[in-house]
């Protein structure tokens, strides 16, 4: 466990449109009895590509005692989605200076024998340059 930055749901302006989860790249939102869901403490790292996409601004991230973020775990998750899911999560977090986070990324894909996809620099809505 770890104090750190993950996304926090308010249920009343949450109406379950889903597009924060459609932004999630690492998977750890989901739609569940027509509300967003936090699915994964592990899966969240807090950078907040999610909250750029709610209408309703019913996303916020909060600093709070939670499980470290894990990189193999978000990676494991997404691949089956495909590599261009990769290619955005990788970029996302170019895009914020998680240097670690993206060492380790790479290093689970080369174990993997995949290609580490070059950035698109698409916005992902998280306000980040």
């Amino acid at each position: 466990m770890a104090t750190r930055a993950v996304i926090e749901i308010d249920e009343e302006k949450c109406d379950g449109c889903g597009l924060c989860a459609g932004g999630c790249h690492e998977g750890a939102l989901r739609i569940i009895d027509g509300k967003a869901r936090l699915v994964g403490e592990s899966l969240c790292d807090g950078l907040g590509a999610c909250i750029g996409e709610c209408p309703r601004g019913a996303l916020r991230t909060v600093e709070r005692e939670v499980e470290e973020y894990d990189e193999r775990r978000v990676l494991e998750n997404i691949m089956p989605k495909g590599m261009n899911t990769v290619a955005a999560h990788l970029d996302h977090l170019r895009s914020h200076g998680q240097d670690t986070w993206l060492a380790q990324a790479r290093a689970v894909l080369a174990e993997k024998g995949l290609a580490v996809p070059e950035p698109e620099s698409t916005p992902c809505g998280c306000g980040a340059s």
